[in-house]
């Protein structure tokens, strides 16, 4: 009998689900140990033997894939932002499905007080589609020149996963196509998320996203020059300290930045 590092076995399913998500998650040699062990190469560090333990695990009810890099101790966070994948796309959903409700153009409209209109015109572009069998809305990045580059996913109006990234993505900032706006305003409102950008540019304010607090990068400071004043929109939470912090720490920000606390 099959059994994982807890000692416990995994359904069929899971085991097959294991073995299809190891090599799209991560790329380069693998060393399959077991049904439920493996070694491979850390996205985070320049590693030419497999050095990241990625083993399937009880997780509560379910399972996931835990990660574990013995040759630099990388952290959790910065293998997945590596590897460009989320931590939801380590654990186990029957069917290969997000345990997540679902979510559509109209109901994200409604939830955010914004008309379906103005949602799904070119000045946003959002439309329906499906993400693993689940209803989402698709929400489309444009770079500097307003030219297409690549889509995350609205999946969820509430819970801890509301959006979701294809594995691969460059992690960019949203609304890039839209920065001579504040140049010309003289200010910027920098938020966490796209949600917040629709509602700002539905009142025609300057905006733009950080797709999640612990993405920030410090370079990106460099689409902000010439822009007096910029905006930090602080959610009421843990992530929006955490941006705060990060923003206000990044070098040519300074003497720039404040600070909006949501209540």
């Amino acid at each position: 009998m099959l059994a994982d590092n807890n000692g416990n076995s995994p359904p069929d399913e899971a085991l097959h689900w294991y073995k299809e998500t190891l090599p799209w998650a991560f790329s380069g040699k693998q060393i399959l140990k077991s049904a439920t062990t493996a070694d491979v190469i850390c996205p985070n560090h320049e590693d030419h033997n497999p050095s990241l333990g990625a083993d399937l695990m009880r997780n509560g009810a379910g399972y996931k894939i835990v990660l574990n890099c013995r040759s630099q101790g990388c952290e959790y966070s910065e293998i997945l932002s590596a590897a460009g994948i989320t931590a939801d796309d380590l654990y186990y959903h029957p069917n290969g499905k997000l345990e997540v409700a679902g979510c559509t153009l109209e109901q994200y409209a409604a939830a955010k007080k914004l008309p379906k209109e103005f949602l799904e015109g070119e000045e946003v572009a959002l439309s329906d589609t499906q993400w693993w069998g689940v209803e989402a809305v698709e929400i489309p990045y444009a770079g500097l020149s307003g030219d297409y580059v690549l889509s995350r996913y609205r999946v969820s109006l509430t819970g801890k996963t509301k959006v979701v990234s294809r594995k691969g993505d460059t992690t960019m900032l949203y609304g890039l196509h839209r920065l001579e706006e504040a140049r010309k305003a003289g200010y910027l409102l920098l938020c966490e998320g796209e949600s917040d950008c629709h509602s700002a540019w539905y009142r025609r304010i300057p905006a733009i996203g950080v797709p999640g607090a612990k993405n920030w990068r410090k370079e990106w400071a460099s689409y902000l020059t010439d822009i007096p004043r910029i905006i930090v929109l602080v959610e009421p939470d843990g992530a929006g300290e955490e941006l705060w912090e990060k923003v206000s720490s990044t070098p040519g920000l300074s003497g720039r930045i404040e600070k909006v606390r949501l209540v």
